[in-house]
């Protein structure tokens, strides 16, 4: 924290006090001559304040001059009325110096005193002085809500964080334009079409040079609750509509959930993956029944769960005790029939289909299941509804289920924070979704700002010894990419075969239940009562290909290491690292990664395990010794785990 020191000062007109006296004569005979009796005018006393981005942890001084117009100034008493503590006691004096504490919130903290000018015969005046002391980030803590909030940070975005509030980081970040991924879909020499290769390209230079990087967080936390996949064959061959899809997770990142949901439903690619499109009314001379997939995922997985939950996601249960559902057969039967009637945006009929996988399905009235349907809460859809209202009215109906905040926010919280949020941790964020303050339920921007701003997730007097998750795999690759300016000489990141190496790729899941389930409990955490869903795909042979790649990227494709570079293969470029290390020493260096690789989480184990390694080579081989030390930093526990 830095330290600066402003004067705040009380001033006012100082008139010299004067005494004075009056005479008389006699006018005439009888005449008696009456005293003049004065009042005593209270000091003079005017408050100007002129402090400016007061920052916790600073030095202020208070100052005041007072005066008094027939008398002396006996006393200027300084007293707090508001804020943390800083006077213990009044202080008679004509100015006050304090040092602000540190921040103990995210919020900005409001100080408030008071200052009495008394006179020599106890007349008083009291004026108020306030200011408002925001917190300022440290290089730790900017470098730890940035590992949180990006996909990973460099050394700039850290310090350029760094001074700034974490709601100012991210008013920052929510304010920038949205890089859509589709900016960057561009095919390969040769190509007629687009393919999936053309897609994870888009994608990968989407997330390592877009500046709106939490917005890049979040979507990819999104796209694991909302999800599609093309390992799945029916959207496989589809990288435009694909590409488009995570476009609406981003465009509606900071935006409503409902609005998403819209979006996410009527989106052909999740009409095709989850075989809502193309869904018809029940016919039974053909045997046709509404098809019940979507019904149920857009339920169990995009809005409410299976159990009936109170707000801070723990299960409501009955008088038995057992958990309750939150909905049945009518239910998924009734949804169901919601999704009837739905193609193709531009077909000419239903049938005739015309495979945009681009704009949002349009509807078929005479396709669409006219029957009554059976919603949650009781609520019921009469019979003879088109499909744009029925749909609106059935999504209106998910999204007003009081399982939705605590539902969605637990899963964005494990995605973004922290594996095992307490119970009130959820429950605050929770309530955020119900209302923003401004009784708005489903304000994203709001969910979001709550979940990087709450107490634990700042650790902020935290007493938990288990905050924080595992990084997804995919993550780490990606910030020693976006640190180490990773490309190659053509320009795309043709990268196969990611789900085999990490267990996981960009919207390339098994199924619609993601890579991991968020509940996932290795045998070893079921008596502390923990998760930890990262660990769900950390199987010998993915845990064995990561370290290989990482070994891949930084030892065999720094640049710096090859006498020429292949054209096709992405290069990692160590340069500046080997110029710090050579310049400043390794000591230097290591206090460097601490920040960037570990926001201030280095252990002295690791730190003395990094000197080690690099006391094992010559001066002179400078290249191998950034290679290994980054190498062991990618593969150390305290890297791997976001605090």
């Amino acid at each position: 924290m830095y330290y600066r020191t402003f004067l705040l000062t009380i001033s006012a007109l100082y008139l010299c006090a004067c005494g004075g006296s009056s005479s008389g004569s006699d006018v005439g005979s009888g005449s008696a001559e009456t005293p003049i009796v004065s009042e005593n005018t209270p000091p003079t006393l005017s408050v100007t304040n002129n402090v400016n981005d007061i920052v916790s942890g600073q030095v202020v001084e208070l100052s005041a001059i007072a005066s008094d117009a027939d008398g002396t100034i006996s006393s200027i008493v300084w007293e707090q009325t508001a804020g943390h503590k800083v006077l213990n006691a009044p202080v008679n004096a004509s100015s006050v110096t304090i040092t602000l504490p540190d921040a103990q919130s995210y919020a900005a903290m409001e100080y408030v005193f008071s200052v009495t000018a008394t006179d020599n015969e106890g007349a008083t005046n009291v004026k108020t002085v306030s200011f408002v002391a925001r917190n300022s980030m440290d290089e730790i803590a900017a470098a730890r809500i940035l590992h949180q909030g990006t996909m990973g940070p460099t050394l700039k975005e850290i310090r350029q964080a760094q001074g700034l509030s974490e709601l100012q980081w991210l008013k920052q970040q929510m304010a920038l334009p949205i890089n859509y991924h589709s900016r960057y879909l561009v095919k390969t020499p040769g190509q007629t079409n687009f393919q999936y290769i053309n897609r994870i390209d888009a994608w990968w230079k989407g997330v390592l040079h877009s500046d709106d990087q939490l917005r890049q967080r979040v979507a990819f936390a999104l796209s694991q609750i909302l999800v599609v996949s093309d390992a799945n064959g029916n959207v496989g061959s589809q990288p435009e509509g694909m590409i488009n899809y995570y476009d609406i997770l981003l465009k509606h990142t900071f935006g409503n959930y409902r609005d998403l949901l819209e979006d996410v439903t009527l989106s052909p690619i999740m009409g095709t993956f989850l075989s809502h499109l193309g869904n018809e009314k029940a016919n039974d001379e053909l045997n046709i029944r509404p098809d019940e997939n979507y019904a149920r995922e857009v339920m169990q997985l995009f809005t409410i769960g299976l159990e009936e939950l109170n707000l801070d996601a723990t299960p409501k249960l009955d008088a038995q005790g057992n958990t309750i559902a939150t909905y049945g057969q009518p239910q998924i039967q009734g949804f169901a029939r919601v999704f009837t009637g739905w193609t193709f945006a531009g077909s000419e009929t239903f049938k005739q289909k015309n495979n945009n996988f681009i704009q949002p399905m349009k509807a078929f009235s005479e396709y669409h299941s006219s029957k009554q349907k059976t919603l949650l809460s009781g609520e019921i859809i009469p019979a003879g509804y088109g499909p744009e209202e029925t749909l609106k009215i059935a999504l209106d109906n998910l999204f007003n289920h009081n399982n939705v905040a605590p539902f969605i926010s637990k899963q964005l919280i494990q995605r973004l924070i922290t594996s095992n949020p307490t119970a009130q941790y959820v429950a605050r964020v929770a309530s955020v979704f119900n209302d923003n303050g401004a009784g708005v339920r489903g304000d994203l921007a709001a969910v979001i700002t709550a979940i990087y701003l709450d107490d634990e997730a700042r650790h902020f007097g935290s007493v938990l010894n288990y905050q924080g998750k595992l990084k997804e795999p995919l993550l780490t690759t990606i910030q020693f990419w976006r640190n180490l300016d990773a490309k190659s000489a053509i320009g795309y990141y043709n990268t196969w075969g990611l789900y085999n190496t990490y267990g996981q790729g960009p919207m390339e899941s098994s199924s619609v239940f993601n890579f991991f389930r968020p509940d996932y409990q290795p045998t070893y955490l079921r008596n502390e009562g923990l998760v930890a869903p990262e660990l769900q795909i950390a199987s010998d042979a993915t845990l064995i290909g990561i370290m290989n790649k990482h070994y891949s990227d930084l030892m065999w494709r720094a640049a710096e290491g090859n006498t020429s570079l292949v054209p096709k293969i992405i290069y990692v470029f160590i340069k500046d690292d080997m110029n710090h290390l050579k310049n400043k020493g390794i000591h230097s260096l290591l206090d460097q990664y601490n920040i960037l690789y570990f926001a201030g989480s280095m252990s002295r184990e690791t730190r003395q395990a990094l000197v080690d390694l690099d006391a094992y080579f010559n001066d002179s081989q400078i290249r191998q010794r950034i290679s290994y030390l980054l190498y062991m930093v990618a593969i150390s526990p305290e890297f791997n785990l976001q605090y």
